[in-house]
């Protein structure tokens, strides 16, 4: 186990903002996170991607990177396939994986900042679709027992930009892999929702594809938002 002291955060969040991790680690599979977890830590925080959270001080304690990555097809229907992604893959590079797989229903959210393991945390949506539309189930790690735990659906608690793991569960496990369920062609495509059909029109699209309408919601969002960078 490697275990790195003094650690500059700037490269870990999105603010960048100059701070010292006293103890900080990275994993790269639930192996590497459990022997983490159970270090003699009294404080340990997990961190995904840094665009969540500011790091405006100094931290005295251990911070766990999730790393761990993976995804596959699990299960094969005829509308439908299963896909299981590992909670340390970046969300948007996840996305362009499954519309390259040809699989809809989170085209709409490309370009969401952070990891796959926090996008349950607060129900991530955008452009008229949420998390909840094709969640099926997460799995988790407690914090204090190292025991994993799956959450199916209604355990999660979803609500807008809310869940079981902003309240009831904050802080007491961390996400290692979420398993959704994304449509095969013909796709429902959602274009009904903001600026999404203008865009397509102003690039002549009249008939939209998965594809299409992730690119987009990202043209939308690069204009609407400022760039971290």
């Amino acid at each position: 186990m490697n275990i790195k002291s003094n650690i500059e955060l700037a490269d870990h969040h999105t603010f960048g903002l100059k701070s010292i991790a006293s103890h900080f680690i990275s994993v790269h599979s639930e192996e590497e996170l459990l022997s983490a977890l159970s270090q003699p830590f009294k404080k340990i925080m997990i961190l995904g991607g840094g665009s969540n959270v500011v790091f405006t001080k100094n931290f005295n304690g251990l911070i766990i990177k999730n790393e761990i990555k993976g995804k596959s097809i699990i299960r094969d229907f005829k509308t439908c396939k299963y896909v299981n992604v590992k909670a340390g893959e970046n969300w948007h590079e996840f996305v362009q994986w499954t519309i390259k797989k040809n699989l809809g229903g989170i085209e709409n959210l490309s370009l969401i900042p952070g990891t796959t393991g926090a996008a349950p945390i607060q129900n991530i949506g955008a452009y008229g679709v949420e998390l909840k539309d094709v969640f099926v189930k997460l799995k988790a790690i407690n914090l204090k027992t190292c025991k994993s735990k799956t959450f199916w659906k209604k355990d999660c608690q979803f609500a807008y930009r809310n869940s079981y793991f902003k309240n009831k569960g904050k802080g007491k496990y961390v996400i290692t892999e979420i398993t959704l369920k994304l449509s095969k062609k013909p796709h429902k495509i959602n274009k009904s929702y903001g600026a999404i059909e203008k865009e397509l029109l102003k690039n002549n699209i009249k008939i939209a594809s998965i594809k299409d309408v992730s690119k987009a919601v990202t043209s939308i969002r690069k204009s609407k938002l400022p760039d971290p960078k």
